[in-house]
């Protein structure tokens, strides 16, 4: 065969700079892909809605307070160790968690997340972890041994019972949306109805994720940072909850053991709540962020809190052993008849829960009557 004098055979020196043309443009092309894919990401932590209010609390540790929403968040703790972080408590849905992760590394740091901690089983603190196992892969969740077990049992299932209930929910919405007399209460209506919509449809499929990591009392993550302590101290709010305890910077995380709402009691044991809250004045912690409200500096609301779910635990327990029942312990049991629930109590109650819909003396009311009817059917849980 002739050779093709249009299309002469290359020389060494032009093959070899092909050759090294062609890793050339490839190492070209994946610095190309590589900035496209931090642009992305860029561009998706800078889109993320801000859902939290991130404030130092002591150094290397964060709380991320909720916002107000229609389905609610709960609050987070952000410690921040030599290399890596530890989150505790994953919130409502994967979108807020997400949302969070975005919010850390636009306020805080990008260093990734080694653990996330579930407090307890409730969705408000849990059905964020399946946005960790996407955005942090090599992070493992931890929890006590009865959280895991509860997750296991009821995930799933309270998930659907928390969006059928948001659902149900809207009709009345839908309602008052008609009646409604300032654009203001219409528009936050409307906005309402939209965070049920988005909620049901993002939870549609959701499956819970089980932590990768337990302990029957206690677990300490040792950095050269700081040492973190994760506790179960005793059943409460749930039969499970953890507490993380930082001795350095004395700052506790309690979930809903201990936080700035009244207390929810329907999975609690009311007998063994304030005992097990006492076993934290052990701790010598300053500063306390709960699940819920603001954080709180020193034990004056961990006595508070207390105080109250012991006072109350014992009129429904007296009243309820002379056959008395819920609706007439709650016409007897009231605010007013109290103690633990002074007035300057009951100020700092509203200052965390006002939400415009209700009067003060409704809103402590109608929390009071809530947990009568809570303590009366847990009262004698084994």
């Amino acid at each position: 065969m002739k050779p093709d004098h249009h299309h002469p055979h290359p020389s060494r020196r032009s093959f070899l700079g092909q050759a090294l043309a062609a890793p050339l443009s490839a190492a070209l092309l994946d610095q190309a892909f590589i900035r496209a894919a931090k642009a992305r990401a860029a561009t998706q932590v800078a889109s993320q809605p801000t859902l939290f209010t991130l404030t130092k609390v002591a150094p290397g540790a964060y709380s991320a307070i909720a916002k107000p929403k229609t389905i609610i968040n709960c609050n987070a703790v952000i410690f921040e160790n030599a290399k890596y972080l530890l989150i505790v408590d994953a919130h409502s849905k994967p979108s807020a968690a997400a949302a969070l992760v975005a919010q850390v590394r636009r306020e805080i740091t990008p260093k990734p997340i080694r653990y996330i901690v579930n407090t307890h089983f409730h969705w408000d603190h849990s059905e964020g972890d399946p946005a960790y196992r996407r955005l942090a892969p090599g992070a493992e969740i931890i929890t006590s041994d009865t959280t895991r077990e509860l997750l296991s049992q009821f995930g799933a299932a309270r998930a659907r019972i928390e969006v059928e209930g948001a659902e149900a929910s809207i009709p009345d919405l839908l309602h008052r949306l008609e009646s409604a007399k300032t654009p203001e209460e219409k528009q936050r209506i409307r906005r309402s109805i939209a965070e049920i919509h988005a909620f049901a449809a993002e939870m549609h499929n959701y499956q819970p994720e089980l932590p990768d990591l337990t302990f029957d009392s206690s677990l300490t993550l040792h950095d050269k940072e700081h040492e973190l302590q994760l506790t179960f101290r005793g059943r409460g709010h749930t039969g499970g909850d953890v507490v993380v305890f930082c001795p350095q910077n004395k700052i506790l995380a309690t979930g809903d053991l201990l936080h700035g709402w009244f207390p929810f009691i329907g999975d609690g044991y009311p007998r063994d709540w304030p005992k097990t809250l006492a076993t934290l004045k052990e701790l010598p912690f300053a500063t306390i962020v709960g699940g819920h409200g603001q954080a709180q500096q020193g034990d004056k609301r961990l006595t508070n809190f207390s105080n109250y779910i012991a006072e109350l635990t014992e009129a429904v327990a007296s009243q309820k052993s002379v056959g008395r029942s819920v609706t007439e312990i709650q016409s007897a049991v009231t605010a007013p008849s109290l103690h633990s629930l002074d007035d300057e109590y009951q100020s700092f109650l509203v200052s965390q829960l006002s939400d415009g819909q209700q009067t003060p003396a409704e809103l402590i009311a109608s929390n009071v009557k809530s947990n009568i009817a809570d303590i009366f059917r847990r009262l004698d849980q084994s």
